[in-house]
């Protein structure tokens, strides 16, 4: 009887941990995760955009990983609010400001503590500018 009830349990581990795999593979299939950018900028040189795949949300999770950390006090203005969510269902907020000399660093802040910077590496500045310009 112990034998029956160990296997039991077992067969029924292995479905439950098979079906969260599942859904897990179905999240990251349809990305589970969005990226908004509202142009904060009065001088129409932006535009909204909005990326619900996956491929873009990495762009913007890799953009912000390589952000670094700035000192001093900032004096700028936005040009996009940025609201990203992750797979999780976390949801992040930052101004992002790009321009479009293509040899200048990003600005990031995260709305948490806008008295912090992060600067954008050239390289992921101009990798987010060709996506959003689509």
């Amino acid at each position: 009887m112990k034998k029956y009830l160990l296997i039991f349990l077992l067969l029924t581990l292995i479905m439950i941990l098979g079906c969260s795999e599942k859904n897990q593979n179905s999240i990251q299939e349809n990305g589970g995760v969005s990226v908004n950018l509202i142009c904060s900028n009065n001088k129409n040189e932006c535009t909204d955009r909005k990326f619900n795949d996956l491929q873009s949300f990495q762009v913007f999770k890799t953009t912000i990983d390589s952000a670094e950390k700035m000192p001093g006090n900032l004096n700028y203005i936005a040009e996009y609010n940025l609201k990203i969510k992750f797979q999780g269902q976390t949801t992040k907020t930052f101004h992002l400001s790009l321009g479009t000399d293509r040899d200048m660093k990003g600005l990031l802040v995260d709305l948490e503590n806008t008295n912090q910077g992060y600067e954008i590496p050239v390289i992921h500045a101009n990798k987010l500018r060709e996506l959003i310009e689509g």
